[in-house]
């Protein structure tokens, strides 16, 4: 039997799930407007704030090392 460890895969969920917050007025923004898979392993997401109307980006890595 083999122990495996998921701890880098428990904290990629755990930033999908996060409250994302404006970066320009803090108001928390609920999701995205559009969303990317980049090649070389990342998520993007990009918000439009309902508050502020300013735009902003976001990015997940899913590289495990």
């Amino acid at each position: 039997m083999q122990l495996h460890s998921y701890r880098p895969k428990l904290a990629g969920i755990r930033s999908f799930s996060a409250p994302v917050r404006c970066p320009h007025c803090g108001d928390e923004m609920i999701a995205p407007y559009m969303s990317e898979f980049v090649e070389g392993g990342e998520i993007r997401h990009h918000w439009e704030c309902d508050s502020c109307g300013e735009g902003s980006t976001t990015a997940i890595p899913l590289t495990t090392h």
